[in-house]
């Protein structure tokens, strides 16, 4: 009884297999009907459009796609065509029954824009990719200056000193009432930040990009309740460098 139960389980697998490698074989044999792309994690960013993409799966339209056979068109290469683009993090091209060739491509999300005086700005990426900026679309996003900011861009945040200042402004990006507050992170050669609010005129002295979130918790004290009694103006310089302090003036 168990004998004759496994060998209709084979034969019903045997016969899956088959049936598939037939419709993969049909549709292999399929000209591409339709190239449909779609932009993932735009994030209200527009950087890169479909049509980008397909300028670059078609090498800048020299290359057909529509009206090939499936199965000459290599999808790695076409996935890797795509990834080229800057501001394209990862591709998924894969065909469907139809004939269709689907096309995903995942922008990448900038968090920063480092300004540079003597070379052009750049973004950073939330993975900490240092991305160019775009004629097209210009993304609201923190600053980054002061003299050590060409530095992140030269490094492409290769070292520790890059790292401490990218967990810095990803913190700021995680977090909605800083995301909100900071509009600006000025960095000087020798490690000190000094952040600059949307709001009020204050000078923030973070000190080294460590102790991040210690030193936001005392920040915190500050804009929620001494800023409500004193008034927005009252302080222009807030020092959070001293341990367990907030030393204002």
């Amino acid at each position: 009884m168990k004998t004759k139960r496994s060998a209709k389980v084979v034969c019903a697998c045997l016969l899956l297999i088959s049936l598939i490698a037939f419709v993969e074989k049909r549709r292999s044999h399929k000209p591409c009907s339709h190239v449909a792309i779609e932009i993932k994690n735009r994030y209200q960013n527009y950087f890169v459009n479909e049509n980008d993409v397909h300028l670059l799966m078609t090498n800048t339209g020299a290359e057909q796609i529509v009206g090939i056979h499936l199965a000459d068109l290599n999808l790695k290469e076409l996935e890797r065509r795509i990834e080229t683009n800057k501001y394209i993090k990862k591709a998924n091209v894969y065909k469907d029954l139809k004939g269709n060739l689907i096309v995903e491509a995942f922008q990448n999300r900038p968090i920063a824009r480092v300004l540079q005086a003597d070379a052009p700005d750049a973004y950073i990426s939330t993975d900490g990719e240092i991305l160019p900026v775009s004629d097209r679309y210009t993304a609201r996003v923190t600053l980054v200056s002061g003299s050590y900011a060409p530095y992140l861009v030269k490094h492409q945040l290769q070292n520790a000193e890059d790292q401490a200042i990218f967990q810095l402004i990803h913190y700021i990006e995680e977090d909605a009432f800083w995301k909100a507050q900071i509009a600006q992170v000025e960095v000087q050669k020798d490690g000190e930040v000094t952040l600059y609010p949307q709001i009020g005129k204050q000078q923030i002295a973070f000190g080294k990009a460590e102790n991040i979130e210690s030193k936001f918790a005392r920040l915190s004290i500050f804009y929620k309740q001494i800023m409500p009694r004193k008034g927005w103006d009252n302080y222009k310089n807030v020092n959070l460098k001293y341990q367990n302090q907030i030393v204002c003036d």
